[in-house]
């Protein structure tokens, strides 16, 4: 896998990664297209288990993996390349908000790193922290 995806998931360089592509909607539209990576070795198979379920807490759960929390999250802007603009239904190079994610398990331990495109038309973001 990727040099940095790796590094995210706390895995050697070329790990065997597994990738989830995902559009999320609300109200029939499509607000966000998202990559997701997951260690291949830890969650064989979890490929099948999101498509059965189409959420990552139950895939997660389906490895045992009870709770978990976001450890980081860098939100950027950018232009929509021509896949991501066709499936946010949005023109070519239509404004989007990328946000790159890292969940860990309660140990800290990574599970899974997110490459999120949303429609910057469709969407705001609240970010609060309440510690």
């Amino acid at each position: 896998g990727s040099r940095d995806i790796c590094k995210k998931l706390g895995l050697k360089a070329g790990a065997a990664l597994l990738r989830l592509e995902m559009v999320r909607l609300a109200d029939r539209t499509p607000i966000c297209v998202a990559t997701t990576w997951m260690s291949a070795d830890r969650f064989e198979g979890a490929d099948r288990v999101y498509a059965r379920f189409r959420s990552i807490t139950k895939t997660l759960a389906h490895f045992d993996v009870r709770d978990y929390r976001r450890k980081s999250t860098q939100i950027t802007a950018a232009i929509s390349d021509a896949t991501d603009a066709s499936q946010l239904a949005l023109p070519f190079g239509g404004p989007v908000l990328i946000v790159d994610s890292t969940d860990v398990d309660v140990d800290g331990v990574p599970l899974l790193s997110t490459h999120a495109r949303f429609s910057a038309e469709r969407v705001a973001f609240l970010v609060e922290n309440n510690s």
